[in-house]
């Protein structure tokens, strides 16, 4: 059902996306999307712009399980830059930047190209997100950026299927033979309890920039409706992924975990 609803979602999607972005008199077209990751050092990088799976939002899916619905359709691009193409600011006229101006996942972008039979949609056996071979290619005449929010970070770190969560670690001191444990323990209890975890330690930095915290430190709980959990006690984490999931975290200091794991 839920496959179902996503896949009528693109279908009004592509329809209005092919209505708004056709061809101008100067064969231009306009591609709305996210701004995915930079494939090369020449600049080139991914568009995303919906699926079938996620819709119109650009997911991070690389250590959760992900089952594709039948039939998975998708419209991304490779995006060439070349010396001629121009930068701007989300409202302004003039350009903006002089060099590359991303650097984080799922950037609101939109992109003028010249190009015929736009949109294109092609099928695939692996998510876009994961595989960006056999790719259609657009050269950018400008890109315009729209500035980076904590929606968008929510967004790109939100899981797509229940049972699957991102835990983020915000916190300098964290020990990091804990943290090891944490990542051995997150990979292997999708097969034995059916929950899926990714553990990601970023600075704090990383997440006041974004996420207007300034708490230290901090840790973000993401299921698949958003943002569960934001706290500076590692025990409420603890606790609060025992009663969602009744799977019980490693205990740091206790090296019977070990056995468990790396048996």
């Amino acid at each position: 059902m839920a496959h179902r609803r996503r896949s009528e979602r693109w279908i009004l999607g592509a329809a209005a996306l092919f209505l708004l972005n056709g061809c101008t008199d100067n064969d231009t077209t306009t591609l709305e999307g996210r701004y995915m990751f930079t494939l090369d050092t020449d600049g080139r990088f991914q568009l995303f712009v919906q699926d079938t799976y996620t819709g119109t939002s650009y997911r991070y899916l690389q250590d959760l399980y992900y089952e594709l619905p039948d039939d998975y359709e998708v419209e991304s691009y490779v995006v060439q830059l070349s010396e001629d193409t121009t930068f701007f600011n989300e409202g302004s006229s003039s350009e903006g930047f002089e060099e590359f101006p991303f650097h984080l996942p799922n950037q609101r972008v939109e992109i003028e190209v010249v190009a015929e039979n736009l949109p294109v949609v092609t099928e695939r056996e692996t998510p876009v997100t994961n595989d960006s071979r056999l790719l259609p290619v657009v050269e950018a005449e400008s890109i315009t950026t729209s500035p980076y929010t904590s929606e968008d970070f929510l967004e790109v770190h939100t899981p797509v299927e229940d049972n699957h969560y991102m835990l983020f670690l915000f916190d300098e001191s964290f020990n990091r033979e804990y943290l090891n444990i944490l990542q051995e323990f997150a990979s292997q209890i999708g097969e034995r309890y059916d929950t899926y975890l990714d553990v990601i330690y970023h600075q704090p930095e990383y997440f006041e920039t974004y996420m207007d915290i300034d708490e230290k430190p901090s840790f973000l709980l993401l299921d698949d409706s958003g943002e569960a959990l934001r706290t500076a006690d590692w025990q409420e984490v603890i606790d609060w992924f025992q009663q969602e999931t009744a799977v019980s975290f490693p205990r740091e200091g206790d090296r019977a975990w070990y056995d468990v794991l790396y048996e």
